[in-house]
């Protein structure tokens, strides 16, 4: 138990809850920066998904970050297509709040945006941030290619070892295999939803 109520844990797939075809929103341009969510990106852009806890605050960090020319905020990692926020928040979509960023990699680099990630977080609290408990609060990364994820893992467990000369636990934070499906991006901003 935490807290008056079960820990939370993934559900196996048969449980899931199970979604839509559908997207929940239509993509529109970025409330801030005015740059598109979904592309068409740039020649030369890169992105990553990045789950650090709630989505909200994370966007804000990483579209005010210096390189970085669009975020969006959704789910991944889950089972359930296209869930909603409520469905997510029930537990039973596997999903985590992530940040797409996408960015210019001659001006901010995968290894500056994975550090500024673990530094903003926790990596070590599992399935929680802070008072905020659930699946969907899980630390994760979702990497494009192979060569990215070796090398976000390379910089996780760097950053590990140091957490545990601080007395830290371990840190459950991983990059999850390379993935540009099964995400649910939402077409909101913490800009719009500031009364969310």
């Amino acid at each position: 138990m935490w807290m008056f109520k079960p820990e939370p844990k993934m559900v196996a797939a048969e449980d899931a809850l199970p979604g839509r075809s559908e997207p929940v929103l239509d993509p529109a341009p970025h409330a801030v920066l005015n740059t598109p969510i979904t592309g068409p990106w740039k020649d030369g852009q890169k992105s990553i998904l990045i789950a650090l806890g709630c989505f909200w605050g994370a966007e804000k960090m990483f579209w005010e970050t210096d390189g970085v020319e669009s975020t969006s905020v959704g789910y991944a990692g889950g089972t359930t297509p296209n869930p909603t926020y409520y469905e997510v928040c029930r537990g039973q979509t596997n999903h985590a709040e992530t940040v797409e960023v996408t960015y210019d990699p001659e001006k901010i680099s995968l290894r500056e945006l994975v550090v500024k990630a673990l530094e903003a977080h926790d990596p070590t609290q599992g399935f929680r941030q802070g008072n905020d408990v659930g699946t969907q609060y899980r630390s994760a990364f979702y990497p494009r290619t192979e060569e990215e994820r070796e090398e976000i893992q390379e910089i996780v467990d760097s950053y590990a070892d140091k957490l545990k000369e601080f007395g830290f636990g371990e840190t459950t934070s991983r990059p999850l295999g390379t993935s540009s499906t099964g995400t649910t991006l939402q077409s909101v901003s913490l800009q719009l939803r500031s009364n969310f």
